[in-house]
């Protein structure tokens, strides 16, 4: 099976810089391809695995450079970049639909969209990456 997901992560990054596909979480989410465009990081909505991140609530954890993220679509218009890595403990948290939140697993801390902690017993909040939706060509920017 490890064998498969880094043939398909491969297969997936050819022509793309070194960053790396992380595994599907409990919640569905895939990882996803994504490719250096300047010090920033772009991700195709036209490749099919960012599909998550063409519906509303959709969600992706990427890798970057120095963080592992969480892209969410909140609208058809806008799409937020969080650090996916839990203050506390660095577990991955995960995105609550139905509430609009962040969890973790691991220790049951909460974070708003915003990455504003809203329950413990993490105290900081996530690091939040601006993002820019090109609507002409379905490219997000995350800015890093």
């Amino acid at each position: 099976m490890l064998t498969g997901l880094a043939a398909t992560a491969a297969t997936a990054l050819v022509g793309c810089s070194a960053n790396t596909l992380l595994p599907a979480d409990a919640s569905g989410d895939s990882g996803s391809g994504t490719t250096s465009c300047g010090n920033n990081l772009c991700l195709d909505l036209n490749d099919a695995a960012n599909a998550a991140l063409t519906m509303v609530d959709g969600s992706l954890v990427v890798a970057a450079p120095t963080d592992r993220l969480i892209v969410i679509r909140t609208s058809m218009t806008e799409l937020i970049a969080l650090s996916d890595v839990c203050t506390h403990a660095g577990c991955g948290v995960r995105y609550d639909r139905v509430n609009k939140a962040l969890t973790c697993p691991c220790h049951g801390s909460r974070y708003a969209l915003t990455g504003a902690v809203t329950r413990g017993p993490a105290n900081r909040a996530l690091a939040v990456y601006p993002t820019q939706l090109d609507a002409a060509t379905n490219v997000v920017t995350i800015t890093l």
